[in-house]
């Protein structure tokens, strides 16, 4: 069990047309609304897991899961598509690995990042920007665009 911090500003909007106010500066969806928003995003990627269970707390913009994944990988990878979602400030994880591997290490997009530029500074090679793609997968795609605040999986 571990938390996961994000950049509750950044991300995915996935209730750009049903959020709702509860303060003067930040837009936070109903509970289970983003759950909802959330679960069919990653069935949609492909991310599953055993008995997934995903809670939100909007007071504390806290996003619990829980779950077995059949794979380390799997799981980061449904951590990280619900972190990265705009009015998710932490991820609380409580899910669990059929088959454990060794964890990633975790890195903040910061503004003008690249792919390259991050590789080059962690790996000290920028051609392992390839790396960092494929285990970023599907949160980038194919662009090179990174917004500043996403959370990014660095494999060891």
């Amino acid at each position: 069990m571990s938390l996961l911090s994000f950049d509750r500003e950044a991300g995915a909007d996935l209730l750009a047309a049903r959020p709702v106010q509860l303060d003067g500066e930040t837009t936070v969806a109903a509970p289970a609304t983003l759950c909802r928003a959330i679960e069919a995003r990653l069935d949609q990627l492909g991310l599953r897991a055993e008995q997934l269970e995903v809670t939100y707390d909007s007071t504390r913009a806290l996003l619990r899961v829980s779950g077995c994944a059949a794979s380390q990988d799997t799981r980061e990878r449904i951590l990280l598509c619900c972190g990265n979602v705009r009015g998710v400030a932490a991820v609380d994880d409580r899910m669990t690995v059929v088959m454990p591997s060794e964890v990633s290490r975790w890195r903040f997009v910061q503004p003008g990042d690249t792919l390259a530029r991050i590789a080059k500074d962690l790996y000290r090679d920028a051609q392992r920007e390839q790396q960092l793609r494929a285990a970023n997968q599907p949160l980038i795609g194919d662009t090179d665009e990174l917004q500043p605040g996403w959370l990014l999986r660095v494999p060891v």
